[in-house]
């Protein structure tokens, strides 16, 4: 995923990262909060923040909701490697969602909808490409997450990297069609109305020194 990119007011910006460990443990984060490890008995405070009439102080459901599906996908991971006999000494994930808030708050017209997920997966492995593409190809047939988030038809680009690079080994698209991404679209539109904003603030300007 890019970082950087702005988007409209309007568009909820979610982010989880997890880290895999052994014996199957996964440890989720975001930022401010305390982490997530998933074989742990203890509770954990889950609801709506105060920015959203909520009284959680902790994790909200689409943090959650991500950090599920991160930790479903890393633990698939590691029961693909056993089965492929294939070698790795680690994964970390990033999720970031973009959701269109507006049915939630300003216009009760709307359905609030995801507009994309991105995900990045990056392994600490030697094995070849044609491997870690079948690996990819077997975790998505068999993670529970992935299959819901892909039969509800959420666009997501899932983006698959070697430890110690930037350039990815591949990228997968679903529930997307060919040509610019939801997220390249919002960002444009922002960078278009920005742009706006930024001439008439000029002209302004022009015409308080004229």
């Amino acid at each position: 995923m890019k970082d950087g990119l702005q988007y409209p007011p309007y568009i909820g910006i979610s982010d989880v990262t997890t880290n895999s460990h052994e014996q199957m443990r996964v440890e989720a984060f975001f930022e401010g909060q305390p982490s997530l490890m998933f074989d742990e008995p203890e509770g954990f405070d889950i609801g709506d923040p105060p920015d959203l009439r909520g009284r959680s102080r902790g994790w909200t459901p689409v943090h959650a909701q991500l950090a599920a599906l991160a930790g479903c996908t890393s633990i698939t991971i590691a029961v693909v490697a056993r089965d492929q006999r294939f070698r790795h000494q680690g994964l970390s994930t990033r999720l970031r969602s973009l959701i269109d808030i507006r049915g939630f708050f300003f216009d009760l017209h709307l359905q609030p909808k995801y507009e994309q997920l991105n995900f990045d997966l990056t392994l600490d492995t030697a094995e070849t490409l044609p491997r870690i593409r079948a690996l990819a190809a077997e975790t998505h047939r068999r993670c529970p997450q992935l299959g819901l988030f892909r039969l509800a038809k959420v666009p997501m680009v899932v983006t698959w990297f070697r430890k110690g690079s930037r350039k990815p080994l591949f990228e997968e698209r679903f529930a997307l069609r060919a040509g610019k991404t939801p997220e390249q679209k919002l960002a444009a539109a922002q960078a278009k109305q920005a742009a706006a904003e930024a001439r008439r603030a000029k002209r302004r300007t022009k015409r308080r020194a004229a």
